[in-house]
Order: structure tokens, then C-alpha cells, then sequence
């Protein structure tokens, strides 16, 4: 199974290890080296995917979760950096597309609106060739590409345009976050089915931890119940299923 974790630079979950922040990274090959040294130790314990690069211009809300420089040296240590992780045998996520989480205001208390320029899709479409998953945000968006009035990782516009250059898992950010819930109050079954719709592969619900037994067993029925309904296709979680077992190394047609 996917082992993940949020090894991404400035946000750090174990005390053991101090890693530098994105935004102090000066070339690509210390780029590259921080995938590598993040990777080598994911992998001596156990993980075998990482929630990281954040591929975002700028971060107006943390202020270091993101690469500096041109437009051109983002890119390059974007592409480094996943390039250093997955040679350790760690896959890399490219995170969060389409941009605008980090833009405006905390997407995790906050519904965003953000403007999304082509030059910050061209940082994503650069990693695309070579990173194994997508992370969409919850910001809605406008300019160089439209969710729609819609939270990006419930907008099916946002989602099939990515799907048309990338073929690697889709991954929608955690959906516990305010910046997509408070569109979705008393609506969760509606949740589930939009993302699923929009073209996910994997939804993040960092509810487990309450009665998570209890919460996955009722999180599957509402995907049942609207696969039976004739609200979502079966063939969509099929090409998801085939995606998943295609990352983890299966041969599948």
C-alpha cells in the first residue's frame, strides 16, 4: 500500500531531522540534494510517497514553503528536487495544483480565491514528464485556467485539463481543509461524489482518526450508493483503480 507523508521542507513531521526551508534551496543541485536526503530517509522508515514539491510561485502565507528564483530556476529545482526523491525509490507529488493555495490566505480555515497565471501552470506542466502524482488544491480559480466558481479539486474543468497532459495519480489535498468543507456544510455524500466526479484518484480525508473504522465504512457507502444510483460512473473509479495498481508496479492493461 501507499505509505505518505508531508516531508516537504518547511512543514517537517519527524523532530529527528531538520531539514531546510524551500525558499533558502539556491541552486538546483541543492535542490536535488534535498530530494535525495528527504527521500533516503522515507525510505529507511517505511514511506514510499511524499506530498512534496510544493511547485507554487510563491507563498504569501507561510512564506518558505516554496522554491525562489526566476521563473526558470523554480522549475529546474521543482524538477531536481522530484528527481532526487525518486531515485531513492520515494514518489513525488507535485502539490498544489492548479496554484493559489499559498497565494492569498490559509486554504485550511479559509475559502481562497486566487488568480492563476500561465507562467505558474508552467511550473506544473515542466514536472509533469517526470513526478508520479498531482496534489489539487482547494482554491477557487480564475485566469489562465477556470474551476468554475468551484474549489479546484471538486472542478471537473480544472482536473480534465491536467488529465489531458498527465497520465500519473491524481490526488485531491485534504478534505477536512475549511477552504473546501465550508462549501460542502451538511453535504458530505455530495463531497465524495464530486471529487470522484471532477477525476481524482485518491481523496486525502484526514478524519481517520475519529472512530475511522465507523468513517471509512460509511465513506464507501456513499460511493456505492451513487455508483448504484447512476451518479457516478463505475468506469471512472475503474480508471483510477487502474492508475493506482500502474504506480504500485503492476502490469496492468
Amino acid at each position: 500500500m501507499f505509505v505518505a507523508a508531508d516531508l516537504e521542507g518547511y512543514w517537517n513531521p519527524f523532530p529527528f531531522f531538520e531539514s531546510p526551508y524551500l525558499d533558502k534551496i539556491k541552486t538546483k543541485e541543492d535542490a536535488y540534494n534535498l530530494g535525495a536526503e528527504h527521500g533516503k530517509i522515507l525510505k529507511e522508515i517505511g514511506f514510499n510517497l511524499n506530498f512534496a514539491p510544493v511547485a507554487e510561485l510563491e507563498d504569501k502565507v507561510w512564506k518558505h514553503r516554496t522554491f525562489s528564483g526566476s521563473l526558470g530556476e523554480i522549475s529546474e529545482k521543482v524538477n531536481f528536487y522530484i528527481n532526487g526523491l525518486q531515485e531513492q525509490g520515494v514518489k513525488a507529488t507535485a502539490k498544489h495544483y492548479p496554484g493559489g493555495s499559498l497565494n492569498v490566505k490559509d486554504p485550511h480555515k479559509y475559502i481562497v480565491k486566487a488568480e492563476i497565471s500561465q507562467e505558474q501552470l508552467n511550473v506544473f506542466d515542466s514536472a509533469l514528464e517526470n513526478v508520479s502524482a498531482v496534489m489539487i488544491g482547494h482554491p477557487i480559480v480564475f485566469g489562465a485556467v477556470d474551476s468554475n466558481r468551484k474549489p479546484s479539486s471538486v472542478s471537473f474543468e480544472i482536473i480534465s485539463e491536467l488529465r489531458k497532459k498527465f497520465d500519473g495519480l491524481i490526488i485531491s489535498d485534504d478534505i477536512n481543509m475549511r477552504g473546501l468543507r465550508n462549501k460542502y456544510f451538511l453535504r458530505e455524500r455530495q463531497l465524495f461524489i464530486d471529487l470522484i466526479n471532477a477525476g481524482n484518484d485518491i481523496i486525502i480525508d484526514g478524519s481517520w482518526h475519529l472512530f475511522p473504522a465507523h468513517n471509512l465504512n460509511k465513506k464507501i457507502s456513499y460511493i456505492k450508493k451513487a455508483v448504484n444510483e447512476g451518479k457516478i460512473e463505475e468506469e471512472k473509479i475503474d480508471e483510477s483503480v487502474r492508475r493506482i495498481l500502474i504506480a504500485k508496479g503492476y502490469n496492468v492493461m
